[in-house]
C-alpha cells in the first residue's frame, strides 16, 4: 500500500458491523446474507450496505459467511450491545481484513469477490486501471 493512502478505517469498521449486528438481532436472531461491509478506496472508510453492483473505487465482503464464517457469530448475548460486539468480531478479523483490504485495491487485484461478478478475465491496462477480457 503506498503511504500516501491511509490505512483501513477501524472506527467505521466497528459501526458498520454494530448497525448489522443491531438489525439482525432486532426482533430476534436473523442474519442477512445479502448485508456488506463495504470500503471506499478513497479514505478506507467502511459502510453497511446491501448487496448489489459494486461501486466504482469500492471493495465489498459479506458479512455472514465470508468475514464472519462461524454460524451465530453476530448473535447478542443476553445484555450485550451491539457496539461491545461489534468491536469483539472486528478484534477477531481485523489483521485478515486490513490485509484483504490492501490487497483489492492494488492495480492487479481483481477482488477477492471477483467470482460473484463474473467469471471473465481481468488484465491491467497501463494506467493501472482494468479491462475485462472477453472469451
Amino acid at each position: 500500500m503506498s503511504p500516501l493512502v491511509n490505512g483501513l478505517d477501524r472506527r467505521s469498521v466497528v459501526a458498520a458491523i454494530a448497525d448489522y449486528v443491531l438489525q439482525v438481532n432486532y426482533r430476534g436472531y436473523r442474519p442477512d446474507p445479502r448485508k456488506v461491509l463495504s470500503v471506499r478506496r478513497t479514505d478506507r472508510t467502511a459502510w453497511l450496505r446491501n448487496e448489489g453492483i459494486p461501486v466504482r473505487w469500492e471493495v465489498y465482503y459479506y458479512i455472514e459467511g465470508e468475514l464472519f464464517p462461524k454460524e451465530g457469530a453476530t448473535r447478542l448475548a443476553e445484555g450485550e450491545s451491539s457496539v461491545r460486539r461489534a468491536e469483539a468480531l472486528v478484534d477477531e478479523v481485523w489483521d485478515q481484513l486490513w490485509a484483504w483490504n490492501g490487497y483489492d485495491f492494488t492495480p492487479t487485484s481483481y477482488g477477492l469477490n471477483k467470482g460473484k461478478y463474473s467469471d471473465e478475465a481481468a488484465t491491467s491496462t497501463s494506467d493501472g486501471t482494468q479491462d475485462v477480457v472477453h472469451g
